[in-house]
């Protein structure tokens, strides 16, 4: 049984996946697996794995059917027999001390994760701090983990691969890290931040995310109803409440993109203003938040389009 699953979904990344795999392949720590998840991929991609799978004994390939990121995630996770278990996704790298460091911090403090920090490299190889929440290795508990909740990243951690044993990524619906982080951290009592820079994020033009707004960004919504559902779960009322303003600015980008004229995108507009209606009761409530802000939501319930003459297509997360 090897010490350490790495899980990387590949599709359509021709340019990038040599990086990424012989950055996992030149691992200081080297009792590990990698699954390499052909996802379908029509390019290279799928030769590429299986040379690299021919090379080295700790490669596995699957290859299967088009079915998104998560489902790529999943198939590896019903398959993987480490101990501990970290993703890479496949336009990304990783330094060649990564696992070392990540698995030495979650050991020596008894973590059930850990987390590094995060560099971003653009298109012209240019790096710039991307997660940098410690310069020094920090161990979090209790409700000291909640911290991380603003930067949900599947990929910059090392988890206990029994954390993993009945969660699954939602397949079919984009911020799949972020419907499922909360989950994590149901089940960590313990977290440890290293401080250390053990992975790089490659920011493309060409990724959806980086793309003119589509109507699946509405998944976000649905992904942090779930998040605050849980918060209120727990008594963690003021991070729920942060939840709910956070559905406001993504409904008021949504009212600002989508056609209501267009019948899937009005099914849209109408499961997540179904979804800010429920925040909006709430968040009225509370007496933390400003006249000015409460004046905000209400405009966005009653009159989007006015909010959206008012304060643009490009909504920050609360006005204080």
């Amino acid at each position: 049984m090897p010490l350490i699953s790495v899980i990387v979904p590949v599709y359509k990344v021709e340019a990038y996946l040599a990086q990424c795999v012989e950055s996992i392949l030149a691992q200081t720590l080297t009792d590990y697996e990698l699954w390499l998840v052909d996802d379908g991929s029509p390019d290279a991609c799928p030769a590429m794995c299986d040379a690299y799978a021919a090379q080295d004994g700790r490669v596995h390939v699957i290859h299967k059917e088009n079915g998104g990121l998560s489902s790529a995630r999943n198939a590896a996770l019903d398959r993987m027999t480490g101990q501990y278990l970290c993703f890479v996704d496949s336009d990304d790298f990783i330094p060649a001390d990564a696992l070392e460091t990540l698995y030495a911090a979650l050991a020596e403090t008894q973590a059930d994760v850990a987390v590094g920090n995060m560099l971003s490299v653009n298109e012209r190889g240019e790096e710039a701090e991307f997660y940098f929440p410690v310069r020094e290795r920090t161990a979090l508990a209790g409700d000291e983990i909640l911290s991380t909740m603003n930067q949900p990243c599947a990929c910059n951690r090392l988890y206990k691969a029994a954390i993993f044993r009945d969660l699954r990524f939602p397949e079919g619906r984009l911020y799949e890290d972020v419907f499922v982080y909360h989950r994590i951290l149901a089940q960590t009592a313990r977290m440890v931040l290293t401080g250390k820079v053990d992975y790089y994020y490659r920011i493309r033009s060409d990724s959806i995310m980086h793309s003119d707004y589509d109507p699946r960004f509405t998944d976000i919504v649905f992904a942090i109803k779930e998040r605050y559902e849980w918060l209120e779960s727990i008594g963690q009322h003021a991070l729920a409440d942060e939840a709910r303003l956070f559905i406001y600015s993504r409904v008021a980008v949504a009212c600002a993109h989508l056609d209501p004229k267009d019948p899937m995108q009005k099914q849209k507009l109408d499961e997540i203003t179904a979804i800010y209606r429920d925040c909006y009761r709430v968040l009225m409530r509370d007496a933390s938040i400003s006249f000015k802000q409460k004046l905000r939501l209400c405009l966005l319930l009653r009159l989007p389009a006015l909010h959206t003459a008012l304060f643009g297509r490009k909504m920050p997360l609360a006005l204080g």
